[in-house]
């Protein structure tokens, strides 16, 4: 844990999520928890924030909670956006989350919760404070996509289902995040790679990253 601590404060690239944001795609996974206003609304892995901040600004939340284990994240995410009443920012920690049982209406995780040490634990936290006609969404890895980060859970389709089914979620639907934008950088390798995850991902079984919109086993 503490190893996995010193990589979010010292080492991710936070700078970089401050300075080339891509609200289009948060929004591709953030819409699917419409309607959002005025939900009581959790950013679970909220990093610098800007989910958080969309759900305020373009969902119309009523309460908006952006938690993150990287102090320096929240701190950033602080700085950057003005504050707002709807907005708290809160250093915690995924796996235990500091709220009590059915908190929030709407739960949102974009690429967090396959960092977690223990991703099944993550999912019966998201089921835990969900209400029982809430609705969460994760959007985790296929299990060919890696990056450089101390810890992380790659899986299928039906990896990832069962995982989520084991927390005591179901599935309501499942989505394709196209992942990151061609020209986030212009580093021509990555621009090739980038192209041929998207042309990969265009079959389902191969997206790129999985958007699942998630309830309560009923």
């Amino acid at each position: 844990m503490s190893t996995a601590r010193t990589f979010y404060d010292e080492q991710y690239h936070y700078g970089e999520d401050v300075d080339r944001p891509n609200p289009e795609r948060l929004w591709h996974a953030l819409g699917a928890l419409e309607p959002l206003k005025g939900t009581r609304f959790l950013d679970l892995g909220s990093g610098v924030g800007w989910s958080t901040a969309l759900a305020v600004a373009r969902g119309g939340v009523a309460n908006a909670i952006g938690l993150d284990f990287s102090g320096k994240a929240i701190t950033m995410a602080a700085q950057r956006e003005p504050p707002r009443d709807q907005i708290a920012w809160v250093v915690g920690d995924g796996m235990t989350l500091p709220f009590g049982n059915e908190t929030f209406d709407r739960v949102f995780s974009f690429g967090s919760m396959e960092h977690f040490p223990d991703v099944r634990q993550g999912f019966r936290e998201m089921a835990r404070v969900l209400t029982p006609d809430g609705l969460g969404v994760t959007v985790v890895p296929n299990f060919y996509i890696k990056t450089a980060q101390p810890i992380e859970h790659r899986d299928t389709l039906s990896g990832w289902k069962r995982i989520i089914g084991d927390a005591g979620l179901e599935v309501v639907r499942v989505g394709g995040d196209p992942g990151p934008a061609i020209l986030k950088n212009r580093r021509p390798l990555r621009i090739a790679l980038r192209l041929t995850l998207r042309a990969i991902g265009l079959l389902p079984p191969l997206r790129y990253q999985f958007i699942f919109l998630l309830r309560r086993r009923r």
